[in-house]
């Protein structure tokens, strides 16, 4: 252990033979936010954290000098075999688990859609209204926000002007659903708690934690814990097994708050048996399209940093799947003077070639990430799945189906139409990536704007009425092993297309309250 780990964490040993309230796995976004909250019910809850990793950085990666960049890229693991065609030109599998204290909540990019009914389909709607009083603090906690405003980016009249010209556009762009004002388009961000409106940072879970650490003398966090398996008698889990022994769980509720690929795993190793767990992997495919238009285009340009970021959800009725694109629209005139300045609110400060995209003061930079659904089935014979072997291996199965293939024509022609209701009548011109993390501007669009990275990987625990059909109550309770949660998307029973992070946090907080709330009795 790191002297970080020994100042604030705990040994595996440290917390042998406690008795608990609450042992959560996993000490991201998720596992934070309830703990937090059911901190605030009960300082005196007694809770363990088990975390896989250990502790890498104090805050988000854009919260901290860019010279830390780097991390994003070099830092994140795959412990799973991976089993799926080249489709569509790629190698696709799923974007690295950061088995760190903060998870992948570390390097995340901060978009915070909330999703209305319409948005979520085939929720079981009691489990989308159980979320409408959680909304609000949710957004409070994460510190939620409309605007990249602050000093040294004073971005109103691009905001404006490119707010509107896409708004103007929305009738020819593909699958665009309707807005009612150009300021519906405005992103919202996770800007974290305590921030000032003057000030720009991105929420991130690990200073929550080590801040409740110290302030809750009953909460334990244990690092380097890799849970592997849990161990049940009848109904009811009695053991978790760990890499570094085994803990009794005693009369507390152990709560996954893990990755879903990695509730999977821990699962399907426990209980072969429960043929549904593990079923109806789904998530998002992804399109990432770059260009820049002439500066000499635009009125509105100021001699200073402006950075503006908008969100567009959409649908493709033909397949009936769901979509969005998130949209960077940024001017640097003065790069060396404003470059810590946008590496901070840039929502895809991903990498050094990431910020070096907008370097430019001639030109003004349109990047566009849109992602949609591929989708599982919810049943024994999901061809999307995660499963161990009989070694206690990882694996993962996906196989893109034909309506994936449609659909991800129709997302990528979406995103073409965003790019040329954003551009106007100015030339184009398109970022070509290099094997080498180079680029060059074409004026010729690239041949492949498809990413191979899957991301926000759901529905492993899917939740629903029925045990017959569904793993887990509408609670994220195990039908099967009621003193079993799970936490965030791996409940999902189908992913929608939105940044899961914000309604993760808010199924986060709905299930302390019902535990550990002013009501609690009557809930459980």
């Amino acid at each position: 252990m790191s002297e970080v780990d020994n100042i604030y964490f705990s040994r595996f040993a440290q917390i042998k033979g406690q008795s608990f309230d609450y042992i959560v796995i996993g000490g991201g976004a998720y596992g934070t936010s309830f703990t937090h909250r059911v901190l605030q019910h009960n300082p005196q809850a007694r809770i363990l954290v088990l975390e896989k990793g250990n502790y890498l950085i104090p805050d988000h990666i854009q919260n901290i000098p860019p010279a830390y960049i780097k991390l994003n890229t070099s830092v994140g693991i795959r412990p799973w075999t991976y089993h799926g065609s080249a489709d569509m030109k790629l190698s696709l599998n799923f974007m690295p688990q950061i088995p760190y204290v903060g998870g992948r909540a570390l390097f995340w990019n901060a978009w915070t859609p909330q999703p209305d009914s319409s948005e979520m389909p085939d929720w079981p709607p009691q489990a989308i209204e159980r979320l409408d009083n959680q909304w609000y603090p949710t957004g409070e906690f994460m510190g939620r926000r409309y605007s990249l405003e602050i000093p040294g980016n004073r971005n109103q009249s691009l905001n404006r002007f490119m707010g509107e010209r896409l708004f103007s556009q929305l009738a020819n762009i593909s699958g665009a659903k309707p807005q009612p004002s150009p300021s519906a388009l405005d992103s919202a961000m996770a800007t974290g708690q305590g921030v000032a409106p003057e000030d720009w940072a991105k929420f991130s879970p690990i200073s929550v934690l080590v801040n409740d650490v110290q302030a809750y003398a009953s909460l334990k966090v244990v690092v380097n814990a890799e849970v592997e398996q849990l161990i049940a008698e009848g109904d009811v889990v009695t053991e978790i097994i760990t890499k570094d022994g085994s803990l009794r769980v005693g009369n507390a509720k152990v709560i996954l708050a893990c990755n879903t690929l990695e509730a999977g795993f821990i699962l399907t190793k426990s209980f072969p048996d429960d043929k549904l767990v593990g079923k109806n992997l789904c998530g998002h495919i992804r399109s990432w399209l770059a260009a820049r238009i002439p500066a000499s285009s635009l009125p509105v340009l100021t001699n200073q940093l402006q950075t503006v970021a908008y969100y567009l959800p959409g649908i493709d009725k033909t397949t009936n799947r769901l979509m969005h694109t998130h949209i960077s629209v940024v001017h640097n005139p003065q790069p060396a003077e404003s470059y810590d300045v946008l590496y901070r609110i840039l929502p895809d400060a991903s990498s050094p070639e990431a910020v070096a995209t907008y370097q430019d003061p001639d030109y003004v930079v349109i990047m566009l990430h849109s992602m949609g659904e591929f989708l599982g089935e919810r049943s024994v014979n999901s061809w999307n799945y995660v499963t161990t072997n009989p070694l206690g291996e990882a694996e993962v199965y996906i196989q893109m189906k034909e309506t994936d293939r449609q659909f991800w024509d129709a997302m990528d022609k979406t995103t073409y139409d965003v790019m040329y209701a954003l551009a106007g009548d100015a030339p184009l011109e398109y970022q070509h990536n290099n094997p080498d993390g180079s680029f060059t501007w074409e004026k010729s669009p690239p041949d492949n704007i498809r990413n191979q990275g899957l991301v926000h990987e759901a529905g492993t625990l899917w939740m629903g009425d029925d045990p017959a059909t569904s793993v887990t109550a509408l609670n994220g309770q195990m039908h099967r092993y009621p003193n079993v949660y799970g936490l965030g998307s791996m409940l999902f029973p189908r992913p929608g297309s939105w940044n899961p992070t914000l309604t993760g946090v808010a199924q986060s907080f709905a299930l302390a309250d019902e535990l550990s709330g002013p009501h609690q009795d009557q809930n459980q």
